[in-house]
């Protein structure tokens, strides 16, 4: 079952309708294929709501009263349109759900249809939800809901609500564009405050002093966006530092090598490292003019840990970029 309609998850050149002005995918995330984004929000400090199995009261901020469970961090929300009536519900849920199986999220709450009361989206931010009319209600029987969260004490957690238009108030902007039938996906994205630990920045020299005595240096200053190869501002003073040592050595050849933690797959982690290195030598290269031929990248996954995966504090240690010398 999941070989056939895994087909529709597009892992390269997704081609689908315009997005909202402003909006993007979550981080590290595919969407079905096709679809767009109708409804985001940017992700901003606020408290969110979620609840196992009750049904919700309207016109609540805590539409689940005591049974409410309440979570607080960075929030996020990415609506999407699957374009296509044919398309059913079920089909959309189970490519998320196991494209949540491969990044290696921990399913919290998974419910059958129709045993745990009416799921209805939560919403964490009333005005951002009116923008979308009645869209997501009015259609009980399509729904399928799912909770899953990151491993380790401060998790992120991705609350997903798949729905399809059956009735209700259609906003403006997609006025003779939605029909009956076709699926709406809802993702929420719950993140601690504090993602990323920062750690004490690696100058040059002590970079080429533990290279030089070592054979590499392990970096935590270089970050990326969860389970993404894309590189965060606030790697940029690693860089700069990285880019000196380069141009201070003028025949020293790096490698450079990506390392994840022990969450997800090997296949998964042994790409993501790999595109990560990638992308710091693609920086280098591009913003500071260090020559191609002087850097190699490669990834390793989690196959040289340097403490435990089954901690958080662990497996922040084992979320490194590595530089190793080349030699003569």
């Amino acid at each position: 079952m999941f070989k056939s309609v895994l087909s529709f998850f597009l892992f390269t050149g997704l081609l689908h309708g315009a997005d909202v002005a402003g909006s993007k995918d979550p981080a590290g995330l595919k969407r079905y294929e096709g679809s767009s984004i109708i409804g985001y929000q940017a992700p901003k400090q606020d408290e969110y709501f979620y609840s196992k199995g009750k049904a919700r009261e309207f016109g609540k901020r805590n539409p689940f009263g005591d049974e409410g469970q309440k979570l607080e961090g960075h929030v996020s929300r990415v609506t999407y349109l699957v374009p296509d009536a044919g398309r059913s519900t079920y089909e959309v849920y189970t490519n998320y759900k196991s494209e949540f199986e491969q990044l290696g999220l921990e399913v919290v709450y998974a419910p059958e249809p129709d045993k745990a009361g009416w799921f209805g989206p939560t919403y964490a931010n009333w005005e951002e939800a009116g923008k979308l009319g009645q869209i997501l209600e009015y259609n009980e029987a399509a729904e399928r809901y799912l909770i899953a969260r990151t491993s380790g004490a401060s998790p992120t957690y991705y609350v997903l609500f798949v729905t399809s238009y059956q009735d209700g108030v259609i906003p403006r902007a997609l006025e003779g564009k939605l029909q009956k039938g076709m699926p709406l996906v809802q993702l929420d994205i719950i993140a601690p405050a504090n993602v990323e630990s920062r750690m004490k920045l690696v100058k040059a020299d002590e970079m080429e002093k533990r290279i030089g005595e070592e054979g590499g240096v392990a970096l935590y200053g270089i970050l990326f966006d969860f389970n993404s190869d894309t590189l965060k501002a606030e790697s940029k003073p690693t860089l700069d530092q990285i880019a000196e040592l380069l141009k201070k050595n003028s025949s020293l050849k790096l490698y450079v090598v990506g390392h994840t933690d022990q969450v997800g797959t090997l296949e998964f982690n042994r790409d993501l490292s790999d595109r990560r290195a990638k992308s710091v030598v693609k920086a280098l290269v591009s913003d500071y003019q260090i020559s191609q031929g002087r850097l190699a990248s490669a990834g390793v996954a989690f196959l040289a840990p340097v403490a435990s995966n089954a901690t958080e504090e662990g497996r922040a240690k084992n979320r490194r970029v590595v530089l190793i010398s080349q030699g003569e």
